[in-house]
């Protein structure tokens, strides 16, 4: 991965992961997700979401669920000086939070994600598959 080439989003729209028929156990893979989770969580919200989404192969993953995680790899290459920065300018909380309607199109369940600033700086941040399915993109808003 030191010689890869670079990605500008940590994965690509057009993305289709499905569970795999019988897992390929020769791919790190697990043990890559769990290190990629680590990193969002302490200091990259911007890959949660696409961490999110891989997370749901742990058990069932093939080439192409490693590949996928391979491009995050590729993004947080091209984003290394990326991180949070703490600056006590005004202390004032923003939240902000946002939905999509039936995004997994395996079980049609929706995507919700939020964070919190103060400052100017991400002191809280979560991207998860709802429990329910929404029947309208005003339900998966307020789920």
């Amino acid at each position: 991965m030191l010689e890869c080439n670079t990605v500008s989003t940590p994965m690509a729209l057009d993305t289709k992961l499905c569970p795999a028929t019988t897992p390929d156990d020769k791919l790190p893979y697990r043990e890559l997700i769990g290190s990629l989770n680590y990193v969002a969580v302490c200091t990259r919200p911007d890959i949660s979401y696409s961490i999110s989404k891989l997370s749901q192969y742990l058990t069932y993953y093939d080439k192409s669920h490693w590949l996928a995680a391979k491009r995050v790899l590729r993004y947080l290459k091209k984003t290394i000086n990326y991180g949070l920065v703490f600056e006590l300018d005004d202390k004032v909380v923003y939240g902000y939070s946002d939905s999509d309607w039936v995004n997994s199109q395996e079980d049609r369940k929706s995507y919700s994600g939020y964070c919190f600033m103060l400052s100017n700086s991400v002191i809280s941040w979560e991207s998860r598959k709802q429990k329910t399915v929404a029947l309208s993109s005003t339900e998966s808003e307020y789920m």
